[in-house]
């Protein structure tokens, strides 16, 4: 499985969306400004990439400041080298993130610590990730190796790692994860967590949700928050492992109690739109801030989205549109769709359907839902380009291919509200590929309906 996070009263021109997470098919809570209601649904996480050296695998994300120091016992290459991803590292050393470590300080005490305590395994790992830091990949794999050799667990993963993403050795998933499953079985949770994604995705191995799941259990019980943020995607999402929202939500907790910042931003949109438990816009809005102070673009989006609305906090559209802004220079796609929805309603922008439009196109390209199923209504109502109801069908299809539950609500309920010469057009594009053999007419009947529901969420 891939990338993954989506009803309407009267038709809008536009839908509100909250946030949805790096990553592709986003899309979340959806406001129909015309309705009385909000229409709320499940956020698509992408699960985070396996090939990270950061400790925010593990939930980490506050980055450590290494300090070298051997006063209290404290040796200087703990202080600087200390791997998140280690569970026998020094537990009272802060641990120090991947990005922050100072390759060349953490060489030189390492090697120093290495040489006078040859016994002491760690030190030759901390040395090799040094290596590892400065791009001397195959002086790191050479350590690690020599780690292993010793029976060192964290080595056996990053050997994986170096496999995963041919660092200091040919690339070849095969090997990775073969050292992947070494290291899980010597209790490593960050390898229990690569060899969750490998199968999530169907790298080196077919793809196989229920073999991924285990995993990524295993991995959240030893610790890994990043699994525990994933295993509550599988629950959400999955097609051939039991749906079971409930779980998912007390995972993606967990995960952001864990201080995984993906977890954090899944956290919020279940607790803003009411998924797997009640409703809860002071929890939602803690969580968005949380990972928005991590630099989570898709939190940054959600909390836009609240603070624009008024959500659980004072309403200020200015606000709400600087957070917008930042979250779409941090890529969430949703964020554009906003700032289209903005330019095309004038809240928090001069309206300006070109702009709207030009917005809807970016975060159509991007990958957001809604903004297929926006960019079909200005073709159907001749807002900023010419009125083409053959376009219109066109993105509408495109629409619910992603997957876009609003633009299939709007099919299903709302179908009257959009031109006639739009309708028969999708329905003729559904006879041409054989889903429909209906007449053309423009009645979205149970024919009709049925041939959507054949293309909703297949691409």
């Amino acid at each position: 499985m891939t990338a993954r996070h989506l009803h309407s009263g009267a038709f809008s021109a536009a839908a509100l969306l909250t946030a949805a997470l790096a990553l592709p098919l986003p899309a979340l809570a959806q406001v129909d400004p015309n309705a009385d209601t909000g229409y709320a649904t499940p956020p698509r996480m992408a699960p985070p990439a396996a090939n990270t050296r950061d400790g925010a695998s593990i939930g980490t994300v506050e980055t450590a400041k290494p300090v070298a120091s051997s006063s209290s016992g404290i040796d200087p290459c703990d202080a600087l080298a200390a791997d998140p991803l280690d569970p026998d590292r020094v537990k009272t050393v802060a641990a120090v993130e991947f990005s922050a470590l100072d390759g060349v300080a953490a060489r030189s005490a390492c090697e120093t610590a290495s040489a006078a305590k040859p016994n002491i395994l760690r030190f030759i790992y901390q040395s090799a990730r040094a290596r590892e830091k400065q791009k001397d990949y195959a002086g790191a794999l050479d350590l690690y190796r020599k780690a292993a050799g010793r029976g060192y667990p964290a080595a056996f993963a990053a050997i994986g790692y170096a496999y995963d993403n041919g660092e200091g050795v040919a690339q070849n998933e095969k090997e990775a994860m073969r050292w992947y499953l070494d290291a899980a079985q010597r209790n490593n949770a960050w390898a229990m967590f690569n060899l969750g994604y490998f199968y999530d995705s169907g790298r080196a191995v077919p793809e196989d949700d229920a073999a991924a799941l285990d995993w990524y259990i295993k991995g959240a019980t030893g610790g890994n928050a990043r699994a525990m943020n994933d295993a509550g995607f599988l629950l959400e999402t999955s097609n051939t492992v039991p749906r079971n929202i409930e779980e998912a939500r007390r995972w993606y907790v967990r995960a952001a109690e864990a201080g995984n910042a993906v977890g954090m931003t899944n956290a919020a949109n279940f607790h803003l739109n009411g998924i797997g438990g009640p409703a809860d816009t002071d929890r939602a809005l803690e969580w968005y801030k949380k990972a928005a102070d991590f630099g989570n673009a898709d939190a940054m989006n959600g909390l836009g989205y609240m603070i624009y609305s008024g959500l659980g906090v004072e309403k200020d559209v200015a606000e709400g549109m600087r957070l917008y802004r930042k979250a779409a220079d941090g890529g969430n796609a949703t964020a554009l769709t906003n700032i289209g929805y903005a330019y095309e309603t004038g809240e928090g922008e001069t309206q300006d359907f070109k702009q709207a439009m030009d917005f809807y196109r970016r975060a159509a390209e991007a990958g957001d839902s809604i903004a297929l199923n926006n960019v079909a209504n200005f073709y159907d109502k001749g807002l900023a380009v010419n009125a083409d109801p053959v376009l219109a069908a066109e993105w509408m299809e495109k629409a619910l291919r992603a997957g876009a539950t609003f633009s299939r609500n709007q099919m299903r309920d709302n179908s009257a509200n959009w031109s006639l010469s739009f309708r028969k057009a999708l329905q003729k594009r559904l006879a041409d590929q054989k889903l429909y053999s209906g007449p053309i007419d423009g009645g979205f009947g149970p024919q009709t309906q049925a041939a959507i529901d054949s293309i909703f969420g297949v691409r």
